[in-house]
This record gives structure tokens, sequence and C-alpha cells, in this order.
């Protein structure tokens, strides 16, 4: 089967910065409150472009620099969690903004976690020759979905769009998936166009900080890798309390995992592709570098991707 690698990312964040300093006001907290209970200290909220405007842009730059021709890509997969129409999706729109001749579109909602399974649907379509390269697309507008006086979603919640273009590689690369899904649980984070975002908090960090865990232990075990042999772990941003959580039961250093949470804030679909483009653009990857990638979040959905740089 065909391997497959990244030759190019590309992020958008929206022009608006929210600190902490508004919800201190809002909700009369102290000075720290809110980074001591998330570790973050800002987040984007999108008062402009609408979702499908996010995802072009960080396309293009993902297109950019991976400095192909724009009508290689044949397939683009975008991931949301806030979309704002039924049809056509975004990745239609995407496909249409460039006018991409010959290319397959799909649209996934698979909660937080929707990037992951969209890398492993590329990857699948790659590995068996039926397309050679994918636009991945993670995209959140979920300010628009957001019940402001609700102290525990508003102020971790914030928007953006991060874009990866995956393509077969005749090198020999690392690539493993440990993708399941918990639908009996679906109720512990809902959303719905009637509804805002609701989250149950205690079952969810109970759910990121085990279930995770187990999963990453799966992933090596059966590829019969040792998690010092991983160069970092790429998590969804999701809370600091979570991901520190998470490097205690995996027994490694917090900075063996990528945390960008601080300036960020936790982007649902977003946030993996986020942290990945700032990962190559400050040089932390290099070839034959092993990464972890894991999601987790609404549905429920949780997946990890063992890839080789």
């Amino acid at each position: 089967m065909k391997s497959v690698e990244i030759i190019g990312n590309g992020t958008y964040k929206p022009k608006q910065i929210i600190d902490n300093v508004y919800f201190n006001n809002k909700f009369s907290l102290e000075e720290n409150w809110v980074y001591k209970r998330t570790g973050i200290k800002t987040r984007y909220w999108e008062n402009e472009k609408n979702i499908t405007q996010m995802a072009i842009e960080a396309s293009k730059n993902a297109i950019n620099n991976a400095n192909i021709d724009i009508q290689e890509i044949d397939c683009i997969i975008a991931c949301s969690t806030s979309t704002d129409k039924i049809m056509p999706g975004v990745s239609f729109e995407i496909q249409k903004e460039f006018d991409i001749k010959k290319c397959m579109c799909i649209d996934l909602l698979a909660g937080c976690s929707g990037y992951i399974n969209a890398f492993d649907i590329a990857r699948k379509y790659i590995a068996l020759e039926e397309i050679n390269c994918a636009l991945i697309v993670g995209v959140e507008k979920v300010s628009e979905f957001l019940n402001y006086d609700d102290i525990n979603t508003s102020i971790i919640l914030g928007d953006g769009a991060g874009a990866t273009i995956l393509k077969s590689s005749n090198k020999e690369k690392i690539y493993s998936q440990n993708i399941e899904s918990i639908g009996q649980d679906g109720d512990f984070l809902t959303c719905s166009y009637k509804n805002k975002l609701y989250m149950d908090g205690k079952n969810i960090y109970k759910f990121g900080t085990i279930k995770t865990v187990e999963n990453i232990k799966t992933l090596l075990e059966k590829n019969n890798i040792s998690i010092d042999d991983i160069k970092y772990i790429v998590p969804h941003q999701s809370n600091i309390k979570i991901l520190e959580a998470m490097c205690k039961r995996l027994n490694i250093e917090k900075e063996k995992m990528y945390i960008n949470l601080e300036s960020i804030g936790n982007t649902f679909c977003a946030s993996i592709p986020i942290a990945l483009d700032e990962m190559l653009n400050k040089n932390l990857l290099q070839p034959k570098d092993k990464i972890v990638m894991i999601g987790y979040g609404g549905g429920l959905n949780l997946g990890s991707i063992l890839l080789e740089i």
C-alpha cells in the first residue's frame, strides 16, 4: 500500500482576540480564575467571515506552502461541528473557490476529533491508489453556538481553521490508527441549530483523561512502539487539566505534548491542524520523527493516529 506524507499546512485565525478580562468582567471573576482552570489566556471569535470563508483562507495557505498545482488535489474533506448550512457542504465550496476540475468532496460531522477521521479517510483512499492528493480542513465557528452565559463552555471555546495537504509517497512511512466511537454517551456533549452547545464537564473530563490514554496505549502496543519512540503527542486542545492528566497517565513530561491552548483556546475540529501547522513552522518536526495525534470529543468520538513525518 502507498505511504502518505504531509506536504503542506495552513491556518486561519480571526482578527478578534478575546482575552480573559472579558470573562472577568462578565462573570465577576478574579484575575487568573479562567487561566488556572483552563490554561487559556486568549481565544479568537470570528465576527466577519462565515466558516466556508475561514476554510478557504486556511486552504489557500496550505496550498501555497505545498507549492503544488491546485488541480493535483483530487479529494477535499472538510470537518466541522459548526457548519452554517446543510448543502452545498464546505468541501464543495472550497472546490468551487479554487475551480478544481475533478475532485471528490466530503463533509464530515464527527465531533471534536473529526480531523482525525478525515485524515484517516484521506489516507485510506491514497493507500488504495484511488486518489493521489487530499486537502483536509478542520474549521470551526463555535462562537455562533455558544451560550455566552454558560461559564463552563464560553470561557474555553474559540474559532479558527486549519488545513493539511496529504499526498502519496514512495518512501516507507509508518502509519496506524485507532479510531472508535461511543455513541451511547453522546449526550455528554451536544449542539443543534435550535439549542446552544451543552457540555457535561465532569463526564467529558473523565472521557478525556481515561479513554484517550487507553486509546494511545493500544495504538502503540499494536505497533510494538514505545512512548519513548514518539517525538510528540499532538492532542485536541481541550483543557489544560485534561492534557496534564493525560501526561501523568502516559508517564511523560509535559514538554512531550504539544500544547498551544493558552493563545488559541479550544477550537474543536481545527485544534489539531492548527497545532500541527505551528509545529512545522517552528521546525519542531523532522523527517522520520514519529508523532501521535489524538482527537476526542462530541459523538462521543475518539481516535489516535501514529504518523511518521
